[in-house]
């Protein structure tokens, strides 16, 4: 490298002038925009979540979910892959005896602390009879008060299932915003308390 390179100066100039660039750009179009000119020229727009939000792609690593059987019977066996796959540690099951005689076990408890899940998919990888996916296209809750807000139970999976299953891939994630809406409105009430 030069004196000049590593210097960085030109680096530094050139990100200036395209930041630059880029703010006096979409400034002058949103102004316009409102006036009712260049409608057809698009500008940069930030997304205002959690009034707007994105479509994750298919490859997206969303929130947990158990499957389910057709009779709506949870599919995990209680085998522990999963936590024993996962580096986090973040993965607590509590095995019983299934009323079945035909099944040897299932999950009482299947929980996951979503504040030490790395969302990596080891878990669903390990899984030999599918019983657990990161195909819900939610992101992680980002809501809550004490560390017990953050870990979700098997409940919680099992309604991302049938929600998925009846209502289809937007419903879990208007589901979620109509519940931080909700949240929201208790803490303004109690604080207005």
């Amino acid at each position: 490298m030069t004196f000049f390179e590593r210097l960085y100066l030109g680096e530094i100039a050139r990100g200036l002038v395209v930041t630059m660039y880029r703010f006096w750009r979409n400034l002058t179009l949103h102004a316009l925009h409102a006036v009712g000119l260049f409608k057809q020229v698009s500008a940069a727009v930030t997304t205002q979540y959690p009034d707007e939000y994105k479509q994750y792609p298919d490859n997206y690593r969303g929130s947990h979910r158990l499957t389910l059987k057709e009779d709506n019977s949870v599919r995990c066996t209680a085998c522990f892959l999963c936590a024993t796959a996962c580096p986090a540690n973040c993965i607590f099951i509590e095995a019983g005896e299934h009323p079945d005689p035909e099944v040897e076990k299932f999950p009482l408890r299947y929980e996951i602390d979503t504040l030490r899940c790395i969302y990596c998919g080891m878990c669903v990888e390990a899984c030999p009879c599918d019983a657990i996916r990161m195909d819900t296209y939610v992101h992680p809750k980002i809501w809550g008060f004490n560390r017990a807000d953050f870990i979700e139970t098997k409940s919680v999976f099992i309604e991302r299932s049938k929600t998925l299953a009846e209502r289809g891939r937007n419903a879990l994630m208007e589901d979620m915003i109509e519940d931080y809406k909700k949240e929201e409105a208790e803490v303004w009430d109690r604080f207005e308390e």
